[in-house]
């Protein structure tokens, strides 16, 4: 088993419970029923859900009917500047977590201007803001994780650490079921259940 093919399912940005099993994480996840979930994306997805909700019922009762796209292009920054002030230097998690609900917020705002403007420039500058944004708070993220586990005793026996071997167990699963058929998705097994 390829170690990067691991690290790529374990850590993919699109999955709600990529840290490790660990206590060296346990102020970055939430626990529900006893699976840990990120609460980054956790509170990240609840702002885009919520905000679209609004940005909906808003459209519906003409509540941003006044509104420029300057105005809210001045509303999309101050969404996003939280996010940049707590990547770079607070690391207060309650503070992060309300941050992070206001960048999912920016995410939604940013996605109906981008679609229903016809103003090209306003297109063009969410692209050059947004994507080189994600990219560089991911970077940053990726980095906070690594500083973590940089400096965990059992950061040597990567990918196979106490944190990440319900993953690597989970793994192995995968690839044994894809080619014996009848695959399941591993990662939605409750720990116990690997043995079975």
């Amino acid at each position: 088993m390829s170690t990067r093919n691991l690290d790529r399912r374990i850590l993919g940005p699109y999955r709600i419970s990529h840290h490790p099993f660990c206590d060296q994480f346990k102020d970055h996840v939430y626990v529900f029923r006893e699976t840990k979930v990120c609460r980054g994306c956790v509170m990240q997805y609840s702002g885009m859900i919520f905000s679209f909700f609004i940005i909906v019922v808003g459209n519906l009762l003409g509540w941003w009917h006044g509104l420029t796209e300057i105005q809210v292009g001045l509303v999309l920054y101050s969404l996003i500047f939280p996010t940049i002030v707590t990547a770079l230097w607070i690391e207060n998690r309650k503070i992060k977590d309300v941050a992070r609900f206001l960048l999912g917020v920016s995410f939604s705002l940013a996605f109906v201007q981008f679609v229903f403007t016809p103003n090209w420039l306003i297109k063009g500058w969410i692209l050059l803001n947004f994507i080189p944004g994600y990219f560089y708070l991911n970077q940053q993220r990726a980095k906070s994780n690594n500083d973590v586990c940089n400096h965990c005793k059992e950061f040597n026996n990567m990918p196979y650490c106490t944190g990440f071997q319900i993953y690597a167990d989970r793994e192995k699963i995968f690839l044994a079921q894809a080619v014996h058929g009848g695959i399941h998705d591993p990662f939605a097994l409750h720990p116990d259940k690997l043995e079975e």
